[in-house]
């Protein structure tokens, strides 16, 4: 079993409300809700792609620490199980725009936002190894 520390269950938490906070996101934007608040989220991250991969890359990150509470594995391969799950959120996400009238899907949107979930994968276990030690894993 893996040891439990305090700060699993705030990871847990955090990838939570973070979650939510990207569905409203979302949500405001295909409702055309607060527009001038979304896009200047959007132009503070460094335009529509930049967003899609900094909140992807900080999504990934959230959810491997996250994830620490809930699966017994070996950061890798919990990294293995979580990263599928993120890019089938995101697919969706990003395919509910076909539907929505006032949102248009872009290919190179899903592109970036998966480019991010696999640096914030790679960058969590970055931080796990220099954590933990890699001998460990």
């Amino acid at each position: 079993m893996i040891e439990q520390r305090p700060s699993h269950v705030f990871w847990v938490y955090v990838f939570i409300v973070y979650g939510a906070l990207l569905l409203a996101l979302s949500a405001f934007k295909s409702a055309e809700v607060a527009l001038p608040t979304v896009y200047g989220i959007e132009r503070w991250l460094g335009g529509d792609k930049w967003m899609h991969f900094k909140l992807s890359g900080i999504l990934a990150i959230l959810a491997c620490f996250a994830s620490e509470r809930v699966l017994d594995l070996a950061a890798i391969k919990r990294t293995i199980r979580v990263f599928p799950v993120l890019v089938l959120a995101l697919a969706i996400d990003e395919a509910l725009q076909f539907l929505t009238a006032t949102r248009r899907f872009e290919f190179l949107d899903l592109v970036w936002g998966v480019s991010g979930l696999l640096s914030g994968a790679l960058g969590y276990l970055l931080v796990v190894f220099i954590r933990d030690g890699v001998t460990h894993h």
